[in-house]
């Protein structure tokens, strides 16, 4: 155990100061032992000594605690901090020091002739010595005041009787008051130790407490920041979506109108662009609802036929603008997934094969694997050498490569650890096998369930959005319902560039206004899912159907960030396309449900 000297001075004096206030509360306890000693010496004594003198010695005994008492009173009335503790405790050891000199009188004015008696005596001035121990020891001035004039002089008055036997005596005596001086002291010493480390505690707890409490305002402010950066996506969804879907229709009506070879380039370079702007966009915006916690999966069975198509219906206009080609293997598989999140997963899978492959093409497929479906993503592109297949999961990692085409080089580094946290959140394996300069294969494992759908269904519900029966928007009659005035501008000037007759309105009410001007009744509703007043786009969709009276082909579009929107929709058997929405995945999606329009018997 380490010596008082090597703690700290402060912890030091706070131990003292419990040490003086442990004297003072313990204060009667020492006032009733002297009372109880004095009383038994005295009667052990009465035969031996003159009364007057017992009495003589017991009153200044009593006057000595009946100071001591009122220093008490004094003390709690003061209540003194931790520096004051050493002059308090000062006057507690001046009355110990008095009380011992009047106990060492006594040995001395009431020194018996009788050994019999004098053995008595020992006895007595030893047992108060002993019996006040627990009381004095916990402050050292105190107990050496105490003991050492209690006992010195009588072991000095036995020696004084001269014979070998009191020599004798004496010797153990002192003896015995050495073993009672140390015993006090180390007592003192765990005393004071123990009270060291139960401040250092309290300290520690102190500390641990405002860390806690520290750590606590951190959270409740990054709880906060979380809420606020929620609000700002919100925001962001609402407000950057809109101009940015409205950006990408001009945009893509600019690139249609583009005849003169002169401006094909700066227009492609535009749309280009544009394109990658969106879908940055988008992925920021998954990252942070990742971030954020706020994506919760809702899991359902998902027909990977039916996904497959709107995959293909979404990305095969890019791949066939960059040469490539686009194949979709039929499938009957079912998988226990969230079905918006797995489409974001594979889309996102294609997207990063299309950027990453210069020639040949993509192809997904699904198989059975035990009980789960491997969902394939192949590509003939770049490859990835195997220092970087771990680390281009992680986010805002780019491979390096300067051979690697512009539009390569112009991402960001997240659609593939969108992928991966995405299938983190859903509990699904993602795997890789890349073989640099042949292409790579992306997979996906999800949860298998028994049913499939028949072969006939899945294959016509892939026909119809593969192999559209219409070649293209001209001649039909678009409506087109949204708030947003810019949007609707955008989106009759892209339809009609595709050489379709537009109808739009920001209601239903003025849409029928505007259908009846066309005189015309439409081949295809496209209505914004949130519309102005809390009015749905769905909903918008059933009203036109019922007042036309006929089951239109509808595409919903949507700019919410949340999977509720995919889910509303699906629900209500419409096709949505999020904002913004890349204009030949609009085009290639508004041929498909006319087509299919051409089977639907109104």
């Amino acid at each position: 155990m380490s010596p008082l000297a090597t703690i700290p001075p402060a912890l030091v004096i706070r131990a003292r100061a419990d040490q003086v206030a442990t004297l003072y509360a313990n204060g009667h306890l020492t006032s009733v032992s002297m009372a109880l000693g004095a009383v038994i010496l005295c009667a052990a004594m009465w035969t031996q000594i003159a009364p007057a003198s017992m009495l003589a010695w017991i009153a200044l005994i009593a006057v000595n605690q009946l100071w001591r008492v009122g220093l008490v009173r004094a003390f709690e009335r003061a209540r003194p901090v931790p520096d004051d503790a050493r002059r308090w405790g000062r006057y507690w050891a001046m009355g110990s020091t008095l009380a011992g000199a009047l106990w060492g009188a006594a040995a001395v004015a009431m020194f018996p002739e009788s050994p019999a008696y004098q053995s008595l005596l020992i006895v007595c001035l030893f047992g108060a010595a002993l019996g006040g121990l627990n009381l004095t020891a916990v402050y050292k001035p105190s107990f050496y005041g105490f003991v050492l004039p209690a006992l010195v002089p009588l072991i000095v008055r036995v020696a004084w009787v001269g014979d070998p036997v009191h020599w004798f005596i004496a010797g153990v005596m002192s003896v015995v008051l050495a073993f009672v001086v140390g015993f006090g002291h180390r007592l003192n010493d765990v005393l004071t130790r123990s009270l060291v480390i139960r401040y250092e505690n309290v300290d520690l707890i102190a500390e641990l407490k405002d860390r806690t409490r520290s750590a606590l305002d951190a959270r409740a402010a990054a709880e906060s920041a979380n809420r606020a950066k929620s609000q700002l996506l919100a925001a962001a969804s609402h407000d950057l979506r809109q101009p940015l879907h409205a950006l990408g229709l001009y945009v893509a009506a600019l690139a249609a109108r583009a005849r003169d070879a002169e401006w094909r380039p700066l227009v492609a370079h535009v749309e280009s662009a544009a394109n990658a702007l969106e879908i940055q966009f988008a992925q920021l915006i998954d990252l942070s609802r990742l971030d954020a916690g706020v994506l919760v999966p809702e899991r359902s069975e998902i027909a990977l036929g039916a996904l497959f198509a709107r995959i293909r219906s979404e990305f095969a206009p890019q791949a066939a603008a960059r040469g490539l080609s686009f194949t979709i293997v039929p499938t009957r598989l079912v998988v226990d997934s969230d079905p918006a999140l797995l489409e974001r997963i594979v889309g996102n899978l294609v997207a990063n094969s299309i950027r990453y492959t210069h020639r040949g093409g993509v192809l997904i497929g699904a198989r059975r694997a035990g009980s789960r479906v491997a969902i394939d993503v192949v590509d003939t592109g770049v490859g990835i050498a195997a220092e970087h297949r771990e680390r281009i999961f992680e986010e805002f990692y780019r491979v390096k490569d300067h051979a690697r085409s512009a539009q390569a080089r112009r991402g960001m580094g997240l659609g593939l650890a969108i992928v991966r946290r995405f299938a983190d959140l859903l509990g699904h394996e993602v795997a890789l096998d890349s073989h640099e300069g042949r292409g790579s294969r992306f997979r996906v494992l999800a949860p298998r369930v028994g049913r499939s759908l028949s072969r006939a269904r899945t294959l016509r519900s892939v026909a119809h959005i593969a192999e559209p029966g219409a070649p293209s928007c001209a001649g039909r009659v678009v409506a087109v319902v949204d708030d947003d005035a810019e949007t609707l501008d955008a989106m009759h000037t892209l339809f009609e560039t595709w050489g379709a007759t537009v109808a739009c309105g920001d209601s239903v009410e003025s849409l029928l206004v505007a259908i009846g001007d066309v005189e015309r009744y439409p081949d295809l509703i496209v209505a914004d899912l949130r519309l102005a007043d809390g009015a749905s786009g769905i909903d918008a969709v059933r009203q036109l159907r019922h007042e036309l009276g006929m089951p239109i082909p509808a595409i919903i579009v949507s700019g919410d960030t949340g999977t509720n929107a995919d889910r509303e929709a699906r629900a209500a058997g419409l096709m949505l396309l999020p904002k913004p929405v890349v204009g030949a995945t609009l085009r290639a999606t508004a041929i498909a449900l006319m087509a299919q329009a051409v089977y639907v018997t109104p």
